[in-house]
């Protein structure tokens, strides 16, 4: 069954397909009727990650979303679950193909995602909410246009951050603009939403991208951790060794350099690697806490997120892998490049959070005094020591000093 599947299936997937969305339900639904259980899924799926084949990437899906779903079926008390993504200039994207050729129409496929995952069992309740960023382009609208004109009001709703900051909700006080959040505002306020809406017993926030990168038939990879062993929060990752990543662009090496400098300053978090994978869960009793007073509300937020977890509780963060398949056309994440003003957040984290790591002081330092044309040059030449490991290593690695990154 698994060969035919293999056989059968394109070697490369675009979540905005249609047919490509189908199949890969169906292939989950061929794999669940041979009655696999978990543990013998993940031996196949190890197998076949040994194999190192980019084109298995749809099968390998499949099994993530199959593990998840008969996850789903072991839920046997109440269980309601928030799904938070923020829109910005996804005005393009939130249409269908056929309306921009950016098109991805996520909104619709998010909300036809969790049908399938959930709708299997009334035991678990759910709902979409999707938070304006400000968009100068309404976003926001569009997406609750979508949802009057398809008669999603009891699966989605929308919420504006501009009139969280004029109501002067709580996670919002320190606001006096949109403009002063990138994504870490809206997703902080849809959190704080979240759980003042539905104060109940086993609610489980979760936050994702606008884009279809992460197919949320996955969802409950990220919700057992939390429900059966004790975690708090629950991230996505895609540098586990059963991870599965389709990336495109050249982004892996700065991506590395961020790694290395932000581990230099945050030391609680050291068996973190991929903090940015838009795909992590939290106990709703544990949102208040970690939400309140935080410094970041643009895109280094997750790193405060997670750092003020381990705070609150050491250990209480499960690393889940993910299939992610990367959605880069109209990303505004690699519009904007956001790297250096991240670490330059994360350098006031290391100093509200840990001012006594001196080890941090130089690298603090050195960041600081980064502007837009010397961090490029940097970028440009990034040593050797760390574009050649691999990002595991940089919680113990700390060869690289800042006099190895200032140019010559």
């Amino acid at each position: 069954m698994l060969n035919n599947i293999i056989a059968q299936s394109p070697k490369e997937i675009d979540l905005t397909n249609e047919r490509h969305s189908r199949l890969i339900l169906e292939a989950v639904e061929a794999i669940l009727q041979e009655g696999y259980s978990l543990h013998k899924i993940q031996e196949i799926e190890d197998k076949l990650i040994s194999r190192n084949d980019s084109s298995l990437i749809f099968i390998l899906l499949a099994l993530k979303i199959a593990k998840s779903k008969i996850l789903v079926s072991k839920i046997n008390e109440p269980l309601f679950v928030t799904v938070v993504f923020a829109v910005y200039k996804e005005h393009n994207r939130i249409k269908k193909s056929s309306e921009h050729e950016h098109g991805e129409d996520f909104l619709r496929r998010k909300i036809n995602q969790m049908e399938w995952l959930f709708g299997t069992n009334p035991k678990i309740k759910w709902e979409l909410v999707v938070v304006d960023d400000g968009c100068p382009e309404g976003s926001g609208k569009i997406a609750q246009q979508i949802i009057d004109e398809d008669k999603l009001h009891k699966k989605a709703r929308v919420l504006f951050l501009a009139d969280a900051i004029k109501n002067k909700y709580p996670p919002t006080r320190t606001l006096t603009s949109t403009k002063e959040s990138q994504k870490g505002g809206s997703i902080i306020y849809g959190m704080w939403n979240a759980v003042q809406a539905h104060k109940i017993n086993d609610h489980i926030v979760v936050f994702t991208d606008a884009d279809l990168s992460t197919h949320l038939g996955q969802l409950m990879l990220l919700i057992d951790p939390i429900l059966n062993n004790g975690k708090l929060v629950a991230i996505g990752s895609r540098r586990e060794p059963t991870s599965v990543v389709i990336k495109k662009g050249t982004r892996n090496n700065r991506g590395k350099l961020f790694i290395y400098l932000w581990k230099r300053l945050i030391p609680n978090i050291g068996n973190i690697v991929d903090t940015q994978c838009g795909f992590k869960a939290f106990k709703s009793d544990v949102v208040p806490i970690i939400i309140e007073d935080m410094i970041e509300r643009k895109f280094a937020f997750d790193i405060e997120l997670l750092l003020r977890t381990e705070l609150q509780q050491s250990g209480s963060i499960a690393k889940v892998p993910v299939a992610w398949i990367d959605s880069e056309a109209a990303s505004t994440t690699t519009d904007l490049q956001p790297y250096l003003p991240m670490l330059k957040a994360i350098v006031k984290m290391n100093r509200k959070y840990f001012p006594d790591n001196e080890s941090a002081n130089e690298f603090a330092d050195f960041i600081d005094s980064l502007d837009e044309n010397s961090f490029n040059r940097l970028l440009n030449n990034i040593p050797e020591n760390i574009v050649k490991r691999n990002p595991i290593e940089f919680g113990e690695y700390d060869k690289v000093r800042v006099d190895d990154l200032v140019l010559k």
